[in-house]
């Protein structure tokens, strides 16, 4: 009798592990699931870099850039504009007065309570994607206005000095 408890006790902490196994790989998904939340969050700090990148320079030339070439071929700044797995370009659409929207195509919905927690870091907010192509709009109208304040400022400076 003490063999086929022996025997009912490896075949229950064997189906224990394989159940354990199966529920963890459906909480937090399969490696496969993995490497594609790992692939948007990526998508998700490009698209956050070229937003900070537009921000500067309409501060430095009081306008958008013309395409996302014009922003990466600026001195000093490497910048990440193709999508990390297809290599095709992000999308990036300048419109009036200092609109614009950046667009990429992601392969899980960031809102999903188990795409979430699939990623490394929670996404903020204003970065949620559903899945397929999305555009985010931004808006760096604020930094052309405080380039032209900056520029009044000299300007004054300057008149000052040679009014003395």
């Amino acid at each position: 009798m003490n063999a086929s408890l022996g025997r009912i006790l490896i075949v229950a902490a064997g189906a224990a592990i394989l159940a354990s196994s199966a529920l963890a790989m459906t909480v937090i998904g399969g490696p496969g699931d993995q490497r594609l939340a790992r692939m948007d969050l990526r998508r998700t700090h490009d698209l956050q870099r070229i937003e900070s990148e537009i921000e500067r320079y309409a501060e430095r030339h009081d306008r958008l850039p013309a395409d996302l070439a014009e922003l990466a071929a600026q001195p000093g700044v490497a910048l990440g504009i193709a999508d990390p797995q297809t290599a095709m370009p992000y999308r990036y659409l300048p419109g009036a007065a200092g609109r614009y929207r950046l667009c990429a195509g992601f392969d899980t919905d960031s809102g999903q309570r188990d795409a979430a927690r699939r990623s490394d870091s929670e996404v903020d907010d204003e970065w949620r994607h559903p899945r397929g192509e999305f555009c985010f709009d931004g808006d760096a109208s604020d930094s052309m206005e405080e380039g032209d304040a900056s520029d009044s400022v000299e300007e004054s400076d300057a008149s000052d000095a040679t009014q003395e």
